[in-house]
């Protein structure tokens, strides 16, 4: 498929209802958070709900709510398999920094596990820097802190 023929990504506010949908179709997610828990995070906090559509589906999701006084935590996301590599992680990400710094946050940041290591690249990537690390067992469940300034 060539670039005309690509379908255009869309990201628009989404509800938890539909962030639920894809992340139970989301393999890294061994145990998908449920409405309650979404609902406990967003409670009296600024927050942004996205959703992103490709070719008329829903495929990919982030949410994210401020922590502290200029500081903003990309707490969950991610894309459907079928459609990865096609950018669409990218634009959700950008939608999100352009939101929290429009929004006057300082400061991105969120956590993955050291086995995620595309989210690391990912990260790195996209100007995060590993800032600190939380020692679980096995190490493969250890946290990776990462984050960046707006």
């Amino acid at each position: 498929m060539d670039e005309k023929e690509k379908p255009e990504i869309i990201i628009r506010g989404g509800t938890i209802a539909e962030v639920l949908s894809i992340s139970l179709a989301i393999p890294e997610f061994e145990r998908s958070y449920g409405g309650d828990v979404y609902a406990e995070r967003l409670q009296g906090k600024a927050n942004l709900v996205l959703v992103a559509e490709y070719a008329s589906k829903l495929v990919g999701f982030k949410v994210g709510y401020a922590i502290e006084e200029g500081t903003f935590y990309s707490w969950m996301g991610g894309v459907l398999p079928a459609f990865r590599r096609n950018g669409i992680a990218g634009v959700l990400a950008d939608v999100q920094a352009d939101w929290a710094k429009k929004s006057g946050y300082k400061k991105l940041f969120f956590k993955t596990r050291n086995r995620h290591k595309e989210m690391i690249r990912f990260g790195l990537k996209r100007g995060f820097m590993i800032t600190d690390l939380v020692k679980k067992y096995p190490k493969e469940e250890f946290r990776i802190i990462m984050e960046k300034d707006l």
